[in-house]
């Protein structure tokens, strides 16, 4: 990995098509991956599966130099649809949810290779109104996270729906712990931006229900470890 925390990622939650799963892991490695890392729009990958029950069995984080959404987009956009066209883009995975994440602060610096395990922490990011009751929570508990078990980086989206992300490595999945405060599992996304502008290729879960929503909502903070699966 170029750099251990790059200034932006492109996140993106997904879960295998029913009955898909090989085809899945071999479309990102062999064929999407090296596809995005030679066309140069992103500098390294790294390829997350969920140790708890959630919406989303896996995380890509595709590591960029982006300095906002737009230029991110204006690169990757024809790219994508270039791929599509050619039939690079196979439909193998459900899209949970997909997003820029821009660094903000590196809370703790960790060695160039990446952990094996990865806390996330997460604002609901379906009510940008919840980013001030995640931010108080992290500084209550910020002493830890910086003599954290290794790296500890926050990403964010500054608008026009404001979204907190902090990434927790570690070196054993064993030594995560899901911290006081945070509820287990991934947060209300709310609207997706999408690639590509003919729409996506890859089905979406259908939206919560007004009740459901509603009980996610309550919680600020949620947390959900990964371990670390592909890295390039």
């Amino acid at each position: 990995m170029p750099e251990p925390f790059p200034p932006s990622f492109y996140a993106v939650w997904s879960n295998p098509l029913p009955g898909r799963e090989t085809d899945l892991h071999a479309w990102y490695e062999d064929v999407h991956i090296p596809d995005s890392l030679e066309a140069g729009l992103f500098d390294s990958v790294l390829r997350y599966r969920a140790l708890d029950e959630t919406s989303a069995r896996y995380l890509t984080l595709w590591g960029c130099r982006y300095a906002s959404e737009d230029e991110a987009l204006a690169a990757v956009r024809p790219v994508a649809e270039g791929l599509r066209a050619r039939g690079r883009v196979e439909v193998v995975q459900e899209v949970v949810f997909q997003q820029f994440v821009f660094r903000e602060e590196t809370i703790r610096p960790r060695p160039a290779a990446a952990e094996p395990g990865l806390l996330t922490l997460q604002s609901v990011w379906s009510r940008p109104e919840s980013v001030p009751a995640f931010d108080a929570w992290l500084a209550s508990d910020s002493e830890r996270l910086r003599a954290g078990l290794a790296g500890v980086a926050r990403y964010g989206v500054p608008s026009p729906r404001r979204k907190a992300l902090v990434l927790v490595e570690a070196p054993a999945t064993s030594a995560i712990r899901v911290p006081d405060g945070a509820e287990p599992g991934l947060p209300p996304f709310g609207p997706p931006t999408p690639i590509f502008k003919t729409g996506s290729p890859a089905p979406s879960p259908p939206p919560l229900d007004p009740e459901t929503l509603a009980r996610l909502e309550r919680d600020p903070v949620r947390a959900t470890r990964w371990e670390l699966i592909s890295r390039r």
